[in-house]
C-alpha cells in the first residue's frame, strides 16, 4: 500500500498551508489513508526532503503550498517518472494551480489526488533546473527583488512592486536563438511560458498548454511614454498582452536567452543569480490534474 508524503511550508499564504494540512489530516484520518507529513522549515527544505523520499523509493507527494514549494519539489524529485505529484493550493498566488484548473477547496483537491488519475504534464528544464510554471527575465525579477525589499506581504505588495516597475524599469536587450532562429530584442520581459500566469494572476501567456510538449516565448518590447506603458500594464493584467504589437510570442521545444546586461532570472518566481537560460520542455512528470 502506498504512503503519501505529505510536504506542507507553514509560512505559504499567510499559514493558510498550516490550517489546509490540518483538513487534510482530518480527512485521511477518517479515510484510514497511510500519510506522513513532512515540513519545510528554510529554504530549500522542500527539495531535500523529497529528494531522500523518492531516493528511498517513495512515489507519492503532495505539496500543500505555492508556486514556490512546488518549485522545490520537482526540483528534488529523483525520477520524475516514477513518482506521481499532487498540489494542494496553498500559496498567495497558486498561478500553477490555476493554470491547471486545480479545485479552490481543499476537500475537492484532495479527492482529485485520492480518486483521481497523475497524468503526465509537462516541465521546462532551465540550465539543469525544473520549473513548473513561468522562467523570465526583465520586469518580472525587477518586481521580485522590489518585493524582497518591502516590507507588505502578499497579493498588495507585489502589485504595488508591480506598479512601481513599471515606471522605473528601463528593460535592457536581450538576444533569443531558437532552432535556426536568432533574434535580438529589446524587452520589457522575456519569458518562457508552460503555465498561463505568474505574479497571482498577471496572465502573460492565456494560450499556455502544459500538456502540449511546447513552450510559449513571450518578449515584451518596452513602449515610450507613461501612457503607452499604463496601457501594457492595463492589456498584461487582462490578459491581452498577447494581441498588442509590442509583443513577440510563439511556440518552441528549446530557446535559448542571452542578456546583455547581467541580471538575475525568476523561475516559478523564486530568483536565480547564476543560471544558464536554455530552456527545453521535458515530458514524463505525473501530476494530479482535472
Amino acid at each position: 500500500m502506498s504512503v503519501y508524503h505529505i510536504l506542507s511550508n507553514p509560512t505559504a499564504g499567510k499559514n493558510r498551508a498550516i490550517k489546509n494540512l490540518k483538513k487534510v489530516e482530518e480527512i485521511l484520518r477518517k479515510k484510514g489513508v497511510a500519510y506522513e507529513v513532512h515540513l519545510s522549515k528554510a529554504e530549500k527544505d522542500a527539495e531535500k526532503i523529497v529528494r531522500e523520499l523518492t531516493e528511498a523509493g517513495e512515489t507519492e507527494i503532495i505539496v500543500i503550498g505555492g508556486d514556490g514549494t512546488l518549485h522545490e519539489a520537482l526540483n528534488g524529485i529523483a525520477d520524475v517518472s516514477a513518482c506521481r505529484l499532487g498540489l494542494i493550493p496553498s500559496g498567495t498566488g497558486n498561478d500553477f494551480a490555476e493554470n491547471l484548473g486545480l479545485p479552490k477547496k481543499v476537500e475537492d483537491a484532495l479527492d482529485l489526488i485520492l480518486n483521481g488519475e497523475a497524468r503526465e504534464t509537462d516541465y521546462v528544464d532551465v540550465g539543469g533546473v525544473r520549473c513548473m510554471n513561468v522562467a523570465g527575465v526583465g520586469m518580472d525579477v525587477d518586481v521580485l527583488e522590489r518585493c524582497q525589499r518591502g516590507r507588505l506581504k502578499g497579493k498588495i505588495k507585489y502589485l504595488l512592486s508591480l506598479i512601481r516597475s513599471l515606471f522605473a524599469f528601463k528593460g535592457y536587450q536581450v538576444e533569443m536563438q531558437s532552432g535556426d532562429r536568432k533574434e535580438t530584442y529589446d524587452v520589457l520581459l522575456a519569458a518562457v511560458c508552460n503555465g498561463s500566469q505568474f505574479g497571482g494572476g498577471v496572465r502573460i501567456c492565456p494560450v499556455a498548454d502544459s500538456t502540449d510538449g511546447k513552450l510559449n516565448a513571450v518578449f515584451v518590447a518596452r513602449p515610450g511614454g507613461k501612457w503607452k506603458i499604463i496601457k501594457a500594464f492595463i492589456s498584461l493584467m487582462k490578459g491581452k498582452i498577447l494581441e498588442k504589437p509590442i509583443t513577440t510570442a510563439f511556440l518552441c521545444e528549446e530557446i535559448k536567452i542571452i542578456p546583455k546586461t547581467k541580471c538575475a532570472m525568476q523561475l516559478d518566481g523564486e530568483l536565480y543569480k547564476e543560471y544558464d537560460f536554455t530552456a527545453k520542455v521535458c515530458k514524463g512528470l505525473r501530476f494530479y490534474r482535472p
